[in-house]
């Protein structure tokens, strides 16, 4: 078997560079951005010169609390004679994340700019050592909230204006009417867990006499979701 030192142009290069990591530093088989930042230097016997982020859009709720980070990371080659950092060869590269209640675990959702700083470095460093269908751990997200503002607790979710919609679509019933009728506000979003189930058990009285739907609450509109 060959001793060859591998490089990024190698099939086997991602393999090896995971190899570097020890268990604790992978979740899943996915290398976590703290593992990555370790063997960096390693990998590329390298040194790092820089390695900086920056916020280019902060959270609020205009944004739907949207965080973006873009991080730079630069390094020397060590091909110098004695092994030390060669200034005139070095590397740069970037890498952005961009990150809200819809892509991130509910657990870190209110912390969107350290999650997008995150995943930021990880993706920068990924890109650097060239590696090939590799995500960084924490650019997963596992277990995602639905359409929240911040105080989701006992908000409708999305899985339940999915199913109000499919619903009122085949009994052809507009929505805003419905809601009218029933006294609640016209603007979805605005209503609860409860009312939600109130709705989608008015829309399964109709659907089991369909014949008695008032022409008042007809016909459906695919845009009734924009209140």
């Amino acid at each position: 078997m060959s001793d060859k030192k591998l490089t990024p142009n190698d099939l086997e290069w991602s393999d090896h560079v995971l190899s570097l990591l020890s268990d604790d530093e992978k979740i899943d088989g996915n290398p976590t951005t703290d593992g990555l930042r370790r063997i960096f230097e390693i990998a590329l016997s390298c040194t790092v010169i820089n390695s900086t982020s920056d916020v280019v859009q902060s959270p609020d709720p205009q944004n739907e609390k949207r965080a973006t980070v873009v991080h730079n990371l630069a390094y020397a080659l060590n091909n110098t004679k004695d092994g030390s950092p060669n200034y005139n060869e070095v590397r740069s590269v970037s890498g952005s994340a961009d990150v809200y209640w819809g892509n991130c675990d509910k657990i870190y959702r209110n912390h969107p700019v350290a999650v997008a700083e995150t995943r930021a470095e990880g993706r920068a460093l990924r890109r650097a050592l060239k590696l090939r269908k590799v995500v960084a751990a924490e650019e997963i997200a596992a277990n995602v909230e639905d359409d929240v503002t911040g105080d989701s607790v006992g908000k409708i979710s999305s899985n339940q204006i999915s199913f109000i919609d499919v619903m009122s679509k085949r009994l052809n019933i507009d929505v805003i009417k419905l809601l009218s009728s029933m006294s609640l506000d016209k603007n979805i979003k605005t209503l609860t867990h409860d009312n939600a189930v109130s709705i989608i058990r008015e829309l399964s009285k109709h659907q089991q006499n369909v014949e008695d739907i008032s022409e008042d609450i007809k016909p459906y509109q695919e845009n009734w979701k924009t209140g």
